[in-house]
């Protein structure tokens, strides 16, 4: 079973175009470019997946789907912190849209434009202060105003019909932000809170914020999905490129 935990989103550039602003981005860092294959996603898929390539740094770039702007990258590597902000200066500025999750844990998203990052949302702000990721200390308290997604910030990006406030109600804030809002007095109607005390599945709402901004199709979003079981007319084509 494959699947990806972190997926960026590059509007109104190509694959080629993303390709070559990825490619400049690793040499200017001296990283060696050990693989670059282009054919059907199974078979990039499974050249990429392979636990004996010798690469620290996978991505498969698919093409986009027939009715969207946005080009998808799929990291399969290791988490590159901030390659989001680098590929909008490679590519003007342009807005580069990423989803991830961290198992069942925690979901979220990150916005860079105009090469800087203007918004980010984290499901959990309290799983960044967990001990043992930074060598058993104890993380500063996150900054919330900065982690709670503030999609007013890219209500240009957003279908004509999804409105910044529905996209927080319904997608944003069921889980910790509900309940953070109860204790500020930011509350739901107790009937409503009522039915979704359920734990909110991250991978679904991963793949929610993906079908919000349609950053595959109005009706689908399949890569969140086990990427082994797509079929080829599914995602088409790609490009996968490696470093070291």
């Amino acid at each position: 079973m494959s699947t990806v935990s972190t997926i960026l989103h590059i509007y109104g550039h190509d694959a080629d175009a993303v390709e070559h602003a990825l490619t400049t981005i690793f040499a200017a860092e001296d990283r060696v470019n050990v693989l670059r294959l282009e054919g059907t996603f199974s078979a990039v898929l499974e050249r990429v997946t392979d636990p004996d390539l010798d690469a620290a740094y996978r991505y498969l770039i698919c093409r986009p789907h027939d009715v969207s702007r946005w080009t998808p990258v799929l990291e399969l590597g290791n988490r590159t912190e901030g390659l989001d902000v680098e590929l909008s200066r490679q590519l003007d500025g342009a807005p580069v849209f990423t989803v991830f999750d961290y198992g069942e844990t925690v979901s979220g998203y990150t916005l860079a434009r105009g090469g800087t990052q203007v918004d980010r949302y984290i499901s959990d702000p309290t799983w960044l202060e967990d001990e043992g990721e930074s060598g058993g200390e104890k993380k500063p308290t996150p900054d919330l105003e900065t982690l709670r997604g503030h999609p007013e910030r890219f209500a240009d990006l957003l279908p004509p019909d999804t409105a910044p406030e529905d996209f927080v109600r319904v997608v944003l804030a069921p889980g910790w932000w509900e309940d953070y809002g109860a204790s500020t007095g930011e509350d739901l109607p107790a009937e409503e809170r009522a039915e979704e005390d359920e734990l909110v599945d991250e991978r679904d709402r991963m793949r929610c914020i993906a079908l919000a901004l349609e950053l595959w199709s109005p009706a689908e979003y399949p890569l969140t999905e086990d990427l082994d079981d797509l079929a080829d007319r599914t995602v088409g084509p790609g490009i996968i490129l490696a470093f070291n």
